[in-house]
């Protein structure tokens, strides 16, 4: 009973770490996009002194979490006539994160731009905050 048992959670590991490599290698990271982002997750993850150590200690959940404040919407340009460009370094998606619909795009509108931010619908998401 015993070896069945240790059998079994050897082989819900050994799957999960699989499921987890194979994760990790399908996700692409822009790399101009983590620069940008960085910022996000270094605030979020113990600043410039500790997010290093725990960016190397999370790899998996690391890269979700940039994907998500990286990928999980993009930027329509010149969707409004007036308002100043929008620099897509200050966005936040977390803060519209209650406006996201699990099935359709949302467009959100920000004062004084004429870019608006999309957010991708939440089925799509492989992150959620």
């Amino acid at each position: 009973m015993k070896a069945n048992f240790r059998l079994l959670f050897l082989a819900a590991f050994l799957g999960i770490s699989f499921f987890s490599v194979a994760q990790l290698d399908q996700l692409k990271l822009n790399p101009e996009k983590v620069k940008k982002f960085t910022p996000y997750l270094e605030f979020k993850h113990g600043g410039p002194s500790g997010f290093p150590t725990w960016k190397q200690n999370n790899k998996l959940q690391y890269t979700q979490e940039m994907w998500y404040y990286s990928e999980s919407f993009y930027v329509k340009r010149n969707a409004l006539n007036e308002g100043i460009t929008l620099n897509e370094e200050i966005i936040d998606v977390s803060r519209f994160e209650a406006q996201r619909k699990d099935n359709e795009e949302v467009t959100v509108s920000l004062p004084g731009f004429k870019d608006v931010i999309v957010l991708l619908p939440g089925k799509n998401l492989i992150y959620k905050p």
